[in-house]
Formats: structure tokens, sequence, C-alpha cells
């Protein structure tokens, strides 16, 4: 495969990512409900998981560049460098309008109301990226920014990987991930049985599960991805495609069994691991589908679109609710549904401002330059919570 072959099915399923969060969020505030239609419901409020697939995709990206033994190039500071330049303009931009809106907007349209002494504790947690570490600064002033926090915590973990991966090998150090993630969840999970922390209260259903060694093995398995991608053994597995997608199916299942023991997030891991796999191991349908322009042009947008739209629907859905109580759950999420282009246009003009700007640079061969539908800027596709969209490296060996 050519060091230059591009993988727009990956931008595909960051939009795919990035807009199931969107009718998670939308359904959640509305509180609607569709029993009627066979598996909407179950889809729609399962909306969350696509942080999952993020996390999966942000191992893949991150790691792609030292898979397939070439671990040696990993540069600590450089790395660390790369990704506050990539990550952390828009975050800061999106941080700011946020508290602008807690100041200026009436307590009953739901925007938190803050004092000068609360604002200041929220800024200098979410500066910082600590914001995940507190229940009141969790879920505060943008409740998408949570995941910022917990990336963070898998990139500075990343290299404690890659060092592992030289010394023993990469199964050892996913291993030791996944092992740890299971520990801690398992330990959460009998927390929560024997009493000793509330099933119910913001520390065991958001905080302490959403910390590094809860969500670890996703990274993990996005790592693993990037591996058999770049010695291209996937390539030879290319014909086990429908394979790939009946254990797909078989998995999901399988999360509701693993959910009474807090291991869901493993399993969701895995089956989007396998996703993964198929879009990225041959030109079939299913990567095909995902290469469609509309939804490549929308991942290369899809972290302006995480950082705006929360505030958008929570807002939207407060008026409605307070200025239109005539309206069923169902028409509210309608509502919702249709404000999409005003929350696409904001999330564009993030992108427009702020984080093309933020793309590529010197040294950063691995940023494909994509034509955006929308706009042609020809500007480097940004990443989903921010890494790096993908090419084979250009000496990655075949064993």
């Amino acid at each position: 495969m050519s060091s230059s072959k591009r993988l727009p099915g990956v931008d595909g399923l960051r939009a795919v990512a990035a807009l199931w969060v969107v009718l998670f969020h939308m359904t959640a505030f509305s509180h609607a409900q569709f029993p009627q239609i066979p598996g909407l419901d179950l889809f729609l409020k399962s909306g969350s998981t696509g942080v999952s697939l993020f996390l999966v995709l942000s191992g893949f990206c991150l790691f792609l560049p030292f898979a397939g033994g070439r671990t040696a190039r990993f540069k600590v500071g450089e790395f660390f460098r790369r990704r506050s330049k990539r990550l952390m303009p828009a975050y800061y931009v999106a941080l700011l309008l946020a508290l602008a809106l807690a100041f200026v907007s009436p307590a009953v349209l739901g925007v938190p109301q803050l004092t000068l002494g609360e604002a200041a504790w929220q800024m200098a947690t979410h500066l910082t990226l600590m914001h995940t570490l507190f229940p009141d600064t969790f879920y505060s002033l943008n409740g998408a920014f949570w995941s910022l926090g917990l990336e963070w915590q898998l990139y500075l973990a990343l290299p404690l990987l890659v060092w592992l991966t030289s010394r023993f090998g990469l199964l050892s150090a996913l291993g030791l991930a996944v092992a740890v993630n299971m520990a801690y969840r398992l330990g959460l999970g009998l927390a929560m049985s024997s009493g000793v922390l509330d099933a119910n209260g913001l520390l065991a259903i958001a905080v302490f599960p959403n910390q590094l060694p809860g969500r670890w093995a996703e990274f993990a398995f996005g790592m693993l991805a990037a591996d058999l991608y770049a010695s291209g053994r996937l390539e030879r597995w290319a014909r086990f495609v429908p394979a790939m997608l009946v254990a797909m199916v078989a998995l999901i299942p399988t999360s509701f069994l693993a959910a009474r023991f807090e291991l869901a997030h493993i399993v969701y891991g895995l089956l989007f691991f396998t996703l993964l796999c198929v879009v990225i191991a041959s030109d079939n349908r299913v990567a095909r589908l995902l290469a469609w322009r509309p939804l490549v042009a929308l991942g290369t947008m899809s972290y302006s679109l995480y950082l705006v739209h929360q505030p958008v629907i929570q807002f939207l859905a407060t008026w409605l609710e307070l200025y239109r109580p005539d309206l069923s759950p169902t028409l509210v999420f309608v509502a919702l549904v249709l404000s999409f282009p005003l929350i696409l246009l904001l999330a564009w003009t993030l992108f427009l401002t702020v984080e093309r700007r933020t793309l590529g640079g010197a040294g950063n061969t691995l940023v494909p330059r994509i034509a955006f539908p929308m706009f042609s800027t020809g500007q480097t596709a940004p990443a989903i919570i921010a890494p790096e969209s993908p090419r084979r490296p250009a000496t990655a060996p075949r064993p």
C-alpha cells in the first residue's frame, strides 16, 4: 500500500461518532422516547458510547506513526507540543464562550449561574483539564468537555505504553492497560454493590468510571488496530471482513451482560475496534459508505462540532420547555434536530476561525490534505478530540 494512501473511512467514523453523541444529547434534553420504532430508542440512548468510538480512533491515530516496530520515533516533548497546539486553541475559545454564556444568560434557561469565586474555580480546573476530577466541575459549563480531560490523561499515559511496547512488546503493554481497566471497573462495581460508594451519586455514575484506568482499554484497542494496519496483517485478513461484521453483531448482546459488571465499555471498545478493522482492512462496502464525501467533510470538523453542540442543545431545550410547555417531548426532539444546521454553522465558524489554523505544521506529515466540500481550504484534516488523520507509515515493516 502506498504511504500516501488516505483513509477517508476513518474520517467518516469520526463523523458518525460525533453525530451519534449529538443525537444522544438531543434525546436526553428533550426526554423523547420512541418505543413504537424498534431499536430507535436503544440507538439514540446509546449515543454516549460514541465516546468509546472516539477513544478507539484516538488510540489508532496517535499510535499509528509508531506502530509496526517504530517506537524509537516517539519523542515525548514533541508529542505533547503537537497535542497542545492541536487541541487547546479551539477548546479555550469554546471554554471562554461557555463562561460568558454562564454570566449573561438567565438562570431559567438552564445555564449555570456562577459567582466570581465559582467562576474562578471552574476556570482553574477547566484550563488545566482537571475538571473531570471533581463532581462540581465534571459536567459544568459544557458537559461535553469532560472527555477532553480524559483524553489528556490518555495522552499522559501513552509514553508509558510506547516504552513498554519497545521493551516487552505491544501485546504485553496493551494487556496491562486492559487488565488495569478491568480490575478498576470491577473494583468500582464491588464498591457500589457493597454500599461503600453511592451507586446513584455522580462520583459513581460519571467521575470515577471516566478516569484513565476506567477507559484505558478502548484506547489500547485502537493502538492494536494501528499495529495490525501498519504491519500489513489487516490486508491479509481482508477476506474475513464478513466474519468481522458477524462478530460485531454478536458483541452487541454481550454488552448488556457486561454492564452488570461495569465492563460494557470494554465490549463497546471491542465492537468499535472490529468496525475500525473492517474499515481499514480493505476496499469494502462499509469502508466506501464511510468514505462518503459529506461524512468525510463532517469528520474534518468533528472536534469543533463536539465542542459547541451541547450548550446549544441545552439552551434550546430549556427555552422550549419554558416558553412552549404545550410541546411534547417528541416535538421538542424534532425541534432540536431542526436546529442542527445552526449547530453546524457554529461548528464551522469555530473550525474556520480557530481550529483550521492548528492543523498540520512542520513535521506533521501524517495529517493529509483533503478537499472540504463546504469550502475549498486545501487545509489538512483535523482530528477527533485531537489525533491526526492517518496515513500508513512509509517504512512500516511487514512480518
